[in-house]
């Protein structure tokens, strides 16, 4: 580096020890660190001649005894014949206890797996009865719904054909039926205008309902018809002979469903309601002839029957 520095900066520490050579020392070789490390020296050094002292003493023989004699003792108890079988007695002992104490461990361990087997088959058996027991309602809520579901279906029907719910039956697909030997009322909620009697200076041999021309006409009971067509004053008519030989007689109806010779039951259709032969307006014309016989008085004979309107 030149001498010259009129037109330079005057150069650092770092700069200046560069150019000289100088070297700095290690701390470690400071006069601050000498002293330390002497004496850690020297302490090796003497923990070192302690080791070696004592280990020239043992190869002397001055400190043997202090350790040989231990063992000598333990030696001679080992060779003492009770000391031993009672150390023996004693560690079968506690074999013993471990394996009865394993063995205890292991029954209980048995007796509460047994214990929740006991309890999960009460827990099984449990359910399954409540199960049991969900299902037996079930069934017995539906026979009571299909009870009154068939009780509602008969009285509807008994009420429809005028008759007692005992005289009524009601298959499996909800169709109502007469009982044999069961009389009806040859139409629905009947309204009575005309009684049986004299009227108009003749007589009128039976009982008019006012009705809507094509309401259904029914059979009162099991039987036979012996005339279906026209006849004077009545218009279309039919004749049916029951069982017990009465004949009833439907007048004025509009159409007819049934022939002669035909077999009917009580509440079967036989035709509709009109208008047709003598009439002054749309009803059923119905006489009622005991034995084939004379025309009586349909309201009296109908209530024996149970039959009332």
């Amino acid at each position: 580096m030149s001498s010259y520095s009129g037109r330079h900066r005057t150069p650092t520490r770092a700069e200046r020890r560069a150019t000289t050579g100088r070297r700095r020392l290690p701390k470690a070789f400071g006069a601050g660190y000498a002293l330390p490390t002497a004496a850690a020296a020297t302490l090796v050094v003497t923990a070192g001649g302690a080791t070696a002292a004592q280990s020239t003493a043992l190869a002397s023989g001055t400190a043997v005894s202090a350790f040989t004699a231990p063992a000598a003792q333990h030696s001679e108890a080992l060779a003492d014949p009770a000391l031993a079988e009672r150390s023996k007695g004693e560690v079968a002992q506690t074999v013993a206890g471990y394996s009865d104490l394993a063995q205890r461990r292991q029954e209980s361990s048995q007796s509460v797996a047994e214990g929740q087997g006991r309890a999960q088959e009460r827990q099984r058996v449990a359910r399954d009865k409540k199960r049991k027991e969900l299902a037996t309602q079930k069934r017995e809520a539906a026979k009571q719904r299909a009870a009154e579901k068939k009780a509602a279906e008969k009285k509807a029907a008994a009420k429809e054909l005028g008759v007692s719910t005992e005289d009524v039956t009601v298959d499996a697909a909800g169709t109502p039926a007469v009982a044999d030997g069961a009389w009806v009322l040859p139409l629905t909620n009947p309204v009575f205008t005309s009684g049986f009697g004299p009227r108009w200076g003749r007589m009128h041999a039976g009982d008019d309902f006012g009705v809507p021309i094509g309401t259904p006409l029914r059979a009162m009971s099991n039987g036979e018809v012996v005339f279906a067509g026209q006849q004077s004053g009545y218009g279309t008519m039919v004749d049916i002979r029951y069982t017990d030989g009465t004949i009833s007689r439907y007048g004025h109806m509009s159409s007819l469903q049934v022939t002669v010779g035909q077999k009917v039951s009580a509440g079967e259709q036989v035709g509709l309601s009109g208008n047709s032969g003598r009439s002054t307006g749309p009803h059923l014309h119905l006489e009622i002839h005991p034995g084939g016989g004379e025309p009586v008085a349909p309201r009296s004979w109908l209530a024996a029957k149970g039959l009332t309107y």
